[in-house]
């Protein structure tokens, strides 16, 4: 009886797990492509002097290249941990986008409360 309850919990966990991964591949997979004019444009945000030292400028041009590279290695990387049965791991793995565009946006908040909305600051 012990067994069917361990083995029907881990059952449980693998498809909430494997629905969190897959929804999260699709939504993040997603906003990889409306990031790449983004990164196009992003060589503009340093043409205001002195907006080449300014640290949340750096910083908010860092996550954006950062952007489709930490997304690819998370989601792929957490469907190798989910395939090992490793299900935290996984979904902290293909939560790491998440955390790149939080910086972005504690950048842009920075700029627009310290900086007067001035990428150079």
């Amino acid at each position: 009886m012990s067994e069917t309850t361990s083995t029907a919990t881990e059952i449980k966990k693998r498809n909430n797990t494997r629905v969190y991964l897959i929804v999260a591949s699709i939504i993040f997979g997603i906003l990889v492509l409306p990031s790449l004019p983004m990164i196009m444009m992003s060589a503009m945000m340093f043409d205001s002097p002195g907006s080449e030292d300014s640290i949340p400028t750096i910083t908010l041009v860092i996550s954006l290249v950062a952007y489709p590279i930490i997304t690819g290695i998370g989601i792929i990387t957490a469907w190798i941990l989910f395939m090992r049965k490793k299900h935290l791991l996984a979904i902290i793995f293909a939560s790491l986008p998440i955390l790149d565009i939080l910086v972005g946006i504690a950048a842009i908040i920075y700029m627009a409360v310290f900086c007067g909305g001035d990428f150079a600051c």
